[in-house]
């Protein structure tokens, strides 16, 4: 966690120090998000939706940085069964929160190029649901791990607003160990996940 302990008071300095001379923005985008490694991940999730929203700030050359926060609701590659009198579901979620540094940097007339890259946190939830007869049974856990997150994208401007699409390589690590079977509080969460985001998003600036 040193590198995180490092980078979110770098991007404070870039986000209030330099408030005089900086453009302030907003956006928020959404996609899909599709795993591609490890195996332990690709094993457990599919292609997912993702939303997204992000608020920081650039100077005149177009350099900054951006508090990040993402869901994705995971598309799980088992998401349970039922037979007659009983059923058991399966859900994940994922939510990201990443301080980025940023560069927003014109290539032609109305066209600018948009890169980030980014430290945080990755918070990762599974739940299940277990139905028999009249009786219902849940149980769920959290786990949190290191989360990095490198993007580029082009955008398009009218006015102060941006339109735009992005594709970004979000990782996250957990190595969490539980029991089998998973109880309450005690699931696995062992996986080095990388996925490919396909975004688009809307940037509102402030000048």
């Amino acid at each position: 966690m040193r590198l995180l302990s490092v980078t979110l008071p770098a991007a404070a300095v870039l986000l209030t120090g330099g408030a005089a001379y900086a453009d302030s923005f907003l956006e928020v985008a959404g996609g899909m998000s599709i795993p591609v490694g490890d195996d332990n991940w690709t094993n457990l999730a599919d292609t997912s939706a993702k939303l997204g929203a992000r608020f920081g700030a650039a100077n005149e050359q177009g350099l900054g940085a951006m508090l990040q926060a993402d869901w994705t609701p995971v598309n799980l590659n088992y998401t349970g069964g039922a037979i007659p009198g009983a059923s058991i579901d399966f859900a994940g979620h994922e939510f990201r929160f990443l301080a980025d540094f940023t560069i927003h940097h014109p290539i032609l007339p109305k066209l600018i190029f948009g890169g980030r890259a980014g430290v945080g946190l990755d918070i990762a939830h599974a739940s299940t649901t277990i139905v028999i007869g009249t009786s219902t049974t849940s149980s769920s856990d959290t786990d949190l791990g290191l989360a990095l997150e490198f993007g580029a994208g082009l955008w398009y401007p009218i006015g102060n607003v941006e339109i735009g699409g992005e594709l970004a390589l979000p990782i996250a690590t957990h190595s969490k160990h539980g029991t089998v079977p998973q109880t309450d509080g005690h699931y696995t969460f062992d996986y080095t996940s990388y996925d490919i985001d396909l975004l688009f998003g809307v940037r509102v600036l402030s000048r």
